[in-house]
């Protein structure tokens, strides 16, 4: 359990869910936990667990390597990266994309930026930017000194695990709605607590961490973006309130950040406690 463990409020929790499963519950009959686990186990997404290690002093080598904080990849021709109203942003982290990473074939690095100033929560806000690099070019890889007005930011290295994820409570009507109304048969007073222990059978109980691909796990609700073709955007990253890194998004929150690969549209949002 990481530092920043969340306090889940389950007040209100999936009560627009329940409702709107009322009409499904009719010819359903007699259903059990096994119903349910057959039903999401099909949408069983592998993932990506980012987890931060602790400060230390940089390698010689790490613009090369994935990491928070220090120095970003850079090549020739390049800048630090600006707001819209001209501010630098903060270099968060980067990932290059290698075997077993939950990342679309076609990105060899994501990077994050992010001003701290105008500390944006959506995407429509100036001040965040995920930059992906789809070819590397590390034969002309500089060195851009990062703004004297920005914060020094301790370097953390990054190791990965594979982990299982699916939809949760937020999010699983989106993805499925029958999981819901089996959930609301399951236990109608509270449908959740049913659906969130046959999660737990199938991947293990999902904790509030920070990853690559898989489902995002909400902090105050569902709100996957869509495509200009109406389809729910996939995950590409989230990440958490990382404490060795010294990342607080907001009240103890997460950043999420979608993809579509079709398009190489992003989209953002912040959401807290």
């Amino acid at each position: 359990m990481s530092f920043w463990r969340k306090i889940f409020n389950r007040a209100g929790k999936g009560s627009n869910i329940v409702e709107s499963s009322d009409t499904k519950l009719v010819g359903l009959g007699s259903v059990n936990i096994m119903d349910l686990e057959k039903l999401i186990a099909p949408l069983i997404r592998a993932a990506t667990k980012i987890e931060v290690q602790p400060a230390s002093r940089p390698p010689e080598n790490a613009q090369l390597l994935s990491h928070f904080g220090g120095q970003p990849y850079f090549e020739k021709g390049e800048k630090w990266p600006l707001t819209r109203s001209g501010r630098n942003m903060q270099f968060i982290f980067q990932v290059f994309n290698e075997e077993g990473l939950e990342l679309p074939q076609e990105i060899k690095l994501i990077q994050f930026f992010y001003d701290w100033e105008e500390f944006p929560w959506d995407t429509t806000d100036d001040g965040w930017l995920v930059k992906i690099y789809k070819e590397l070019d590390v034969e002309n890889i500089v060195n851009i000194p990062r703004p004297a007005e920005l914060d020094e930011s301790k370097y953390c290295a990054i190791k990965f695990k594979p982990i299982k994820s699916l939809p949760d409570w937020e999010g699983i009507d989106a993805v499925c709605d029958k999981a819901s109304a089996v959930s609301c048969a399951l236990n109608s007073e509270e449908p959740w607590d049913a659906y969130e222990n046959a999660v737990k059978r199938l991947v293990g109980e999902e904790d509030y961490l920070s990853q690559l691909g898989g489902y995002p796990k909400w902090v105050q609700g569902e709100i996957t973006p869509k495509n200009k073709n109406g389809e729910h955007m996939k995950l590409l990253f989230q990440i958490d309130s990382e404490e060795n890194a010294e990342l607080m998004w907001g009240d103890v929150g997460l950043i999420y950040v979608f993809y579509d690969e079709k398009s190489g549209e992003t989209a953002f949002n912040l959401q807290c406690h």
